[in-house]
């Protein structure tokens, strides 16, 4: 045995493996030789033949742990992480104890799997399964992925973080045991039969919403969503406590639409350009064609030019008086692809939009423009499908076209507009599934829809965060005049960081104590819903005693970033005054504080050029840091040049100020302030 081990261990793999071959003749099924067989022949990449040798052994020694895990290993290679979930789970029950670091690899490989599928709440348990399990080397590399999949803006927040099985209490012993057994299961990974036991139990006692609850959670975690919405819609009904009712509902609600039919359908059109230069000349002349900054593509190329194609061939000058309705819509994108000689790929043009009509419209004009330059590589005229919306929440996306030059702020007036109309008209007199139909504003006039309501609420608030609009829990629940769900009862034992996400933000944040604020500050800076993380802050930097336990900047630029959001630009400049204030961060200086500071504020200015305080600013970066700094002027002029604005070291109007800088660089005015900012020349990247 130590010789066929070195023969593996010296890179001599197959030498090794006739050996194994031949011991194996001569003491059959024996688990030393089995394994190691298929451990070898994993590594060279023949999982068939591991699995057949696994197999054998397992007939002979069906509890031997290893070999279990191999074999799972195996069949996940040969069919597949869905096919071959059956042999995972058992490694997860039998294989767990002796053999984390191999059972920790199979959970990652699922939550990989789960994740590419859309089908998060999987993903994450499955991921926190393996951070469980798996050595400590890799503990902390599985710990950021955890932190990463929580942080995820683009999955609805009420599915992001844990989620506890619900305590049941006042059982016999015979249920008990029944209980614990799925817990058992459920513990190991094998959510899909703590589910079934779940459901039994359910079944048999009608009256304890937790059973229906637990297999619902249960589902999620195993991926099964369909039958995840059902169960969780039947605990809601059959909750007495409103809030946890709510929020199964939510959770079915949100699972119902990863599961619908009723969809709206992504799709492209593909062909081939038979000269990019002409064909880009002849997009540019289009009233309907509009070119925008391309998207790198996943190999990290930059296509040759990217366009939008409108719904208008007037695009208008001024935006700040218009209608909502006379705003250009995006019909369709469009990517141009160079040939690539070394990849042997020729010239491309991709549209995509959505499915019908739209994108119809969109290819058609494309075509028009084009002529003979390109032809459609889709012979059957129909576009390729490449991705499913639910449909019931498409009127969320406006999908507007406002020029390069649109100011942010008035961009921002637009989509507060836009938002006001989604909550004041569209969504109340929306028809909703999961209120059978009624619109929200029927449905508030009806008791029985209680439930059902608060949870499409919270879906709506859920889909505007994925969206970047925060404020519509609180702005859905007034305009439909309905009550708010409680908050939750805190005694200084409750450990906060054990909440699901929607329990965290309805904490009483006045009355936690300063460790349990800590904790909802961390956990709220990686969630980032809006609304509750600006309230989150400004409870904390209110109280004195934590501000040496705060990564006060941070919060100071994110209150900043908040307010502005919000359309309180006054107070985002009053939160960037604050930090000005702060005392200076280790590893820094004076000036590498000052100019942090006023990189923010500049941020913040730019959102309106028209701002007069935006001149006095670009003046002191002209005036004080391009003197010290003189690496910062294409960084600031490539940033101005975004929101059209000229380069202050052109501008006679900002140059001619008292104190400026000459044409040469030469630094006059400042030089006490150098002294007092820490003295050394800072350099950006130091």
């Amino acid at each position: 045995m130590d010789r066929i081990g070195r023969l593996i261990e010296g890179n001599q793999p197959r030498v090794g493996l006739q050996q194994l071959e031949a011991l194996e003749k001569k003491v059959p099924n024996n688990p030393w030789v089995g394994t190691t067989r298929a451990m070898v022949l994993l590594d060279l990449n023949d999982p068939a033949g591991a699995r057949d040798v696994l197999k054998q052994l397992l007939n002979a020694q069906p509890d031997n742990e290893l070999a279990i895990a191999l074999f799972a290993a195996a069949m996940v290679r040969i069919e597949g992480l869905s096919a071959g979930k059956r042999a995972v789970h058992r490694a997860f029950q039998k294989s767990a104890k002796k053999f984390p670091g191999l059972v920790s690899d199979l959970a990652n490989a699922m939550a990989i799997d789960y994740a590419q599928r859309g089908q998060m709440m999987a993903a994450r348990e499955h991921l926190a399964l393996a951070l469980r399990l798996t050595p400590e080397e890799r503990r902390q590399e599985l710990f950021v992925q955890l932190l990463e999949l929580d942080g995820e803006n683009g999955l609805s927040y009420p599915m992001r973080g844990s989620h506890l099985l619900p305590n049941i209490p006042g059982l016999d012993l015979e249920v008990q045991k029944e209980v614990r057994k799925a817990q058992k299961y459920a513990a190991v990974g094998c959510w899909s039969t703590a589910a079934d036991v779940f459901t039994t139990l359910a079944n048999d006692n009608s009256s304890r919403p937790e059973f229906w609850h637990s297999a619902g959670l249960c589902r999620a975690w195993d991926g099964d969503e369909k039958v995840a919405a059902e169960a969780l819609h039947r605990a809601a009904r059959q909750y007495e406590d409103l809030a946890v009712a709510v929020e199964c509902e939510t959770l079915a609600q949100l699972q119902d639409e990863l599961t619908t039919q009723d969809v709206i359908e992504e799709c492209v059109y593909q062909g081939e350009v038979g000269s990019v230069s002409r064909l880009l000349t002849e997009l540019d002349k289009h009233p309907s064609i509009e070119r925008v900054k391309p998207p790198t593509n996943p190999e990290g190329r930059t296509p040759a030019a990217a366009y939008v194609v409108l719904d208008t061939d007037q695009v208008p000058d001024d935006f700040s008086n218009i209608s909502l309705e006379q705003i250009p819509h995006i019909l369709a994108k469009v990517v141009v692809d160079d040939l690539d000689e070394k990849r042997n790929s020729p010239a491309t043009i991709v549209i995509a939009g959505i499915r019908g009509s739209t994108i119809d419209r969109a290819k058609s004009i494309i075509s028009a423009a084009a002529g003979d330059l390109l032809t459609w590589s889709t012979t059957s005229g129909e576009p390729e499908v490449v991705g499913r919306t639910p449909k019931e929440f498409h009127f969320l996306d406006n999908n507007w076209y406002l020029p390069k030059k649109t100011p942010l702020v008035q961009r921002q007036k637009l989509f507060n507009r836009f938002w006001d109309t989604v909550i004041t008209e569209k969504w109340p007199q929306l028809p909703l599934r999961a209120l059978e139909g009624h619109t929200p504003e029927q449905a508030a006039k009806d008791p029985a829809y209680k439930v059902a309501l608060l949870g499409a609420v919270y879906a709506l608030d859920a889909a505007g965060q994925v969206r970047g609009r925060g404020g519509l829990l609180s702005a859905a629940i007034k305009r439909l005049n309905i009550e708010p769900l409680p908050a939750i009862e805190v005694t200084p034992e409750t450990n906060v960081g054990s909440l699901s996400v929607m329990q965290m933000h309805r904490l009483p944040i006045d009355k936690l104590s300063d460790q349990q604020l800590l904790t909802v500050v961390n956990r709220s800076m990686l969630i980032r819903h809006d609304e509750t993380l600006y309230q989150v802050l400004k409870a904390a930097v209110a109280r004195p005693n934590l501000t040496d336990h705060l990564d006060m900047p941070r919060i100071m630029r994110t209150l900043a970033e908040l307010s502005s959001i919000f359309g309180q630009r006054d107070e985002a400049f009053e939160w960037i005054d604050q930090g000005r204030k702060l005392r200076v961060e280790d590893g820094k200086t004076a000036f590498q504080q000052a100019w942090t500071w006023d990189l923010a504020e500049l941020a913040s200015r730019l959102e309106d050029p028209t701002d007069p305080k935006l001149q006095q600013l670009l003046h002191r970066f002209v005036t004080y840091y391009g003197p010290k700094v003189p690496q910062i002027r294409p960084h600031i002029e490539q940033t101005l040049e975004a929101f059209d604005i000229p380069s202050p070291w052109s501008s006679i109007e900002i140059l001619s100020g008292s104190g400026a800088a000459g044409s040469a660089g030469i630094w006059t005015s400042d030089q006490n302030e150098t002294s007092q900012a820490g003295g050394k020349l800072w350099l950006p990247g130091q």
